[in-house]
């Protein structure tokens, strides 16, 4: 399947999550760590995936203004006027909203793929064909998701629920379902009828930016005074609405009919997609060894491990971690913190660094 004329790719590089920390902060998260089994980093690996749909003049990055050294250290050889630059981070919405008005600024008929620098795709192969049918189901005017078909019932995820099929590998969109409870995920599995949201969309610029004025008037009354007079985002952009694509505008979308239809699509596929959220998920990365232990030790000493069974070690300095009769622990070693808490417990990580900024320990952030 050909790539429709007029394709950009938007990769949305912003944002720093807290999953990850202390290997994560504030200044350099997980898109430009060096986490994959060869050193690269999940941008690299992004921009080297999305060189199959376009070429770097039409892939766009978009990024806030405080993380621009780290894009051009990950993406050196990419255009810098295809690099976007928000003032401030706010949220997805505004961040596509954004990339709409460049994308349209190069091409009126712009079609875009919009894909998150932070995920890893384990059959590039499948990745493709998946957002070959999006994209082709976009040029017909059409906005339009990939959903990933769940393995397991996941709770950390939002989910799309399916609808009649409307072309083969397509089907209409019943609803997006905000992240659910144990329960409601198993049914959900279950019922074969739900994928997870993988946040990856599909749609012609102008379209998108009419939706987003439909829906969010205040973040589309900005971005068109930003089509005409570009001079004044650092000024405006700030006082956009923080809030997610999916809330703004996707979930609408669900929601609304036109006719008796859905007015969104799906494509659902399955690529091995991880979001590399969590340490456990990180895991999934880096086979274990004979004990059972995942090691990420990019441009660190291996650790040396003795008696010890089903680990994560994360060795993100030159220092030599070393231990001896443990068993399911998840380990970070980095120059100034080192983290150790149960793998079952691995979300605790958020409540650590709520404790460190109570403690107003700013500079481990």
């Amino acid at each position: 399947m050909d790539i429709p004329d007029h394709t950009f790719v938007v990769i949305m590089a912003g944002g720093g999550g807290t999953r990850l920390w202390p290997l994560s902060r504030r200044c350099r998260p997980k898109q430009f760590l060096p986490i994959l089994p060869d050193g690269q980093t999940l941008l690299g690996a992004s921009l080297r995936r999305c060189a199959a749909l376009c070429p770097p003049e039409r892939t766009l990055v978009v990024t806030t203004a405080d993380q621009v050294a780290q894009v051009r250290r990950c993406a050196p050889h990419l255009p810098i006027d295809n690099l976007i630059v928000e003032p401030v981070g706010r949220n997805t919405a505004p961040c596509i909203g954004l990339s709409a008005l460049a994308v349209l600024a190069r091409d009126p008929q712009g079609l875009m793929a919009v894909v998150p620098a932070d995920h890893f795709v384990q059959d590039e192969a499948a990745w493709l064909m998946a957002l070959q049918q999006a994209l082709a189901t976009a040029a017909a005017g059409h906005i339009v998701a990939v959903g990933i078909r769940p393995h397991r019932p996941e709770t950390g995820y939002g989910y799309i629920q399916l609808g009649p099929e409307t072309a083969p590998g397509v089907h209409l969109v019943e609803a997006f379902v905000e992240k659910p409870d144990a329960e409601r995920a198993t049914a959900y599995v279950q019922s074969g009828a739900y994928l997870w949201n993988a946040g990856m969309f599909f749609f012609p610029a102008r379209r998108i930016l009419q939706e987003i004025e439909r829906h969010l008037p205040p973040l589309g009354a900005i971005l068109d005074e930003l089509r005409t007079h570009p001079s004044r985002t650092a000024a405006r952009y700030p006082e956009a609405p923080a809030i997610s694509i999916d809330y703004a505008v996707m979930e609408q979308l669900g929601r609304a009919r036109v006719g008796q239809e859905a007015a969104i699509r799906v494509v659902p596929a399955s690529f091995g997609w991880n979001d590399v959220g969590s340490f456990p998920a990180l895991c999934a990365l880096h086979p274990p060894d004979r004990a059972g232990n995942h090691i990420v030790a990019a441009g660190a000493p291996p650790p040396l491990l003795s008696g010890a069974h089903h680990n994560l070690v994360v060795a993100g300095t030159r220092q030599l971690v070393a231990a001896a009769d443990i068993n399911g622990l998840i380990i970070v070693v980095t120059d100034d913190v080192v983290l150790v808490l149960p793998a079952e417990r691995a979300q605790q990580v958020r409540s650590l660094v709520e404790l460190a900024q109570q403690n107003g320990w700013s500079e481990y952030l």
